[in-house]
């Protein structure tokens, strides 16, 4: 993102008349915090909710003692589970650890690569970009 901001104000600020920059950065800068709160509401919703479901996978997956799938539910919707585990001893707690461990790795690797695409598709999308305008030559 620290890498695109740059040249994409700069494409933004070119493409409109000089009397028209403060405008266009405004509008940049406006777009662009909208833009990040939305990527952090939207990609947190979606990282949570393949979280849940690896949990899902990671206990159907295994022989899990019913303690131990009582925390993991406990767990469900947050990404700071220790108070749910607390509860819990000795192997029943390893388990348990070791399942929203893999769980959240999973979650993370898939939010990584939707986030590499959605980078993608924006280096893509700078084709799209108007390029700066010629400004008639006063003769």
């Amino acid at each position: 993102m620290v890498i695109a901001v740059a040249p994409l104000t700069a494409t933004v600020i070119g493409a409109v008349p000089d009397h028209e920059t403060g405008v266009a950065a405004g509008i940049n800068n406006a777009v662009a915090s909208v833009a990040n709160l939305l990527a952090v509401a939207v990609l947190g919703a979606l990282a949570l909710g393949l979280y849940d479901r690896a949990l899902d996978r990671e206990i159907a997956g295994r022989s899990v003692p019913s303690g131990v799938v009582r925390a993991i539910d406990d767990a469900r919707g947050q990404f700071v589970v220790a108070p749910a585990l607390a509860r819990l001893q000795g192997d029943d707690r390893q388990l348990a650890e070791s399942i929203v461990r893999e769980s959240l790795a999973k979650s993370i690797r898939s939010i990584m690569l939707v986030c590499a695409a959605l980078g993608l598709a924006g280096a893509a999308s700078s084709t799209l970009l108007p390029s700066r305008r010629q400004q008639p030559s006063s003769s």
